[in-house]
């Protein structure tokens, strides 16, 4: 297959909402050489570019042939920072000038990490098992008492912000979300972290070795390996309170700032499973770590650390859980700087309370355990309502005679195979944008099958116009989303489900074993 056939067989992927129709497209391009190219370079976390392409894209025929051996050269050369900056840019912009619109655009995604059209490593491993290098985090599982077998633990304040890990390998880094993919975003907070990195290696001998697997000082100089390691926590967006910002792939989130709770040598985080070393010399290696970037790039600089406390009882683990509920998340952020905490407050503000934002809990850890890669009970979290991520099924509009009756009325999830209106929690301009979305994605599957959801009554009346077809920014159906609930019932569904957020950041997440 050449790249338009390709292309055009990842816009098929992308126009249904059928994840084992998403599958059986799929192994039509893997079965192509240059369609495993393709994915491996689009979807492996450690192949990053280090540019995002600029300006519309380019329009034209599509060439008789393309070299794109060349292209992927080009790309190897991005990878090993061989071409950065304005020349970097140059050039992409001139290749994609010479392959055709379709090859322009799927040259653009490849660079932006992302095709566009729903899957993720998971899914692409399903089709060609190893093709792309699998990504895991460890993860919590929810507190209870019973998990806990010996005390102290650690505990630490619940963020709300967005969980980003650094992944640096031989000196070149970048941000990655907890399901693996790049974070355009926060990119231009790698120099300043490699920054801090390089110093402490040279002052340090124990961060020496943690992150280079080197530990020699001789002649006062420092012998050094190359510099590999992980740093893992909360992005928070401080006084730029659209948290939106971490998301765009167009623009740096600036005045995000690192809220980080752990450490680890590159080749410990790439191990499979249970690895590298107990919680408690982790943490050691990262209060250095941050200490360091205090003194390099002051105290109040994008390099923070969510502070620890032991516990040795449920009791104090219920009561520093109540002190966080409690306690603005603005306090949190300003870390005792009262004129700066004014101005976080009066931003900061609980839509549903009407009152400031406090803090979302607590997360309860075993100061012994090892990293696992997985959802893990030696990381356990306590919040104030019970949440759930869920696959989006469907929708349904917006009951007649009100003024939703022509946008969303909810989100239909699939919640252990029992349907579950979600039907709150949208803002109008919300209900709009994911209606119209819903709706094109409907059409798009109408052209292929125009039976395809007449079952569903949610979607009688609907209108399938192809001429007004807009590629989406996002999918709906096959999409996940946070809901937020107050309790599940008897038949497994849940009590006054409420929409939080997108999670497409969590999409495709490896739970390894």
């Amino acid at each position: 297959m050449n790249h338009a056939e390709i292309f055009a067989k990842i816009e098929e992927i992308a126009a249904t909402g059928a994840r084992l129709e998403k599958e059986s497209l799929l192994k039509d391009v893997t079965a192509s050489g240059f369609g495993r190219k393709v994915l491996t370079y689009a979807y492996d976390p450690f192949k990053t570019y280090g540019i995002k392409p600029k300006g519309a894209i380019p329009t034209g025929p599509t060439p008789f042939t393309v070299d794109w051996d060349g292209v992927f050269m080009f790309l190897d050369q991005l990878i090993a920072r061989e071409i950065t900056g304005a020349e970097a840019q140059a050039r992409l912009t001139k290749i994609m000038g010479h392959i055709g619109t379709e090859g322009a655009m799927l040259l653009s995604r490849i660079v932006l990490k992302d095709l566009r059209c729903g899957i993720g490593e998971t899914t692409i491993n399903l089709a060609v098992p190893g093709l792309v290098p699998g990504f895991a985090v460890q993860r919590a599982q929810a507190y209870e008492k019973r998990y806990i077998k010996e005390f102290p633990w650690v505990i630490e304040p619940k963020l709300d912000g967005q969980r980003n890990t650094l992944l640096v390998k031989n000196g070149e880094g970048a941000f990655f979300t907890r399901s693996g993919k790049v974070v355009p975003a926060l990119q231009f907070l790698v120099q300043p972290v490699l920054d801090v990195a390089r110093h402490a290696v040279t002052v340090d001998p124990g961060l020496c070795e943690f992150m280079t697997g080197v530990r020699s000082f001789m002649g006062g100089e420092t012998q050094l390996g190359a510099i590999s390691f992980m740093l893992d926590g909360e992005a928070m967006m401080g006084l730029f309170k659209d948290t939106g910002a971490l998301r765009r792939k167009d623009a740096d989130a600036e005045g995000a700032e690192l809220h980080l709770y752990d450490m680890m040598p590159y080749d410990d985080f790439n191990e499979p499973g249970t690895h590298g070393l107990p919680l408690r010399k982790r943490r050691a290696y990262l209060n250095r770590f941050v200490q360091i970037a205090h003194e390099l790039l002051t105290s109040d600089g994008p390099v923070q650390k969510v502070p620890q406390y032991f516990v040795n009882s449920d009791k104090e683990i219920q009561t520093f859980f109540e002190a966080m509920l409690e306690k603005p998340l603005a306090v949190y952020l300003a870390r005792g700087d009262k004129k700066r905490e004014a101005e976080l407050l009066a931003g900061m503000i609980d839509t549903n309370t009407g009152g400031p934002k406090m803090l979302e809990g607590a997360m309860v850890k075993d100061p012994d355990a090892l990293y696992e890669k997985r959802k893990s009970r030696s990381w356990l979290k306590l919040k104030a309502e019970e949440t759930e991520d869920l696959i989006v099924i469907g929708a349904y509009p917006g009951e007649s005679g009100t003024k939703y009756e022509q946008s969303l009325g909810g989100l239909i999830v699939n919640r252990n195979g029992v349907e579950v209106r979600v039907g709150g929690g949208f803002s109008d301009a919300q209900r709009d944008e994911i209606w119209r979305v819903f709706t094109r994605e409907i059409a798009a599957a109408a052209i292929h099958d125009p039976g395809a959801f007449d079952h569903r009554p949610d979607t009688k009346g609907i209108v399938w116009d192809a001429n007004k077809l807009i590629p989406p920014a996002y999918t709906v159906v096959g999409g996940m989303i946070e809901v937020k609930f107050h309790e599940v019932t008897p038949d497994g569904s849940l009590r006054h489900p409420r929409f939080i957020m997108w999670r497409d950041d969590k999409q495709g997440e490896k739970d390894a074993a």
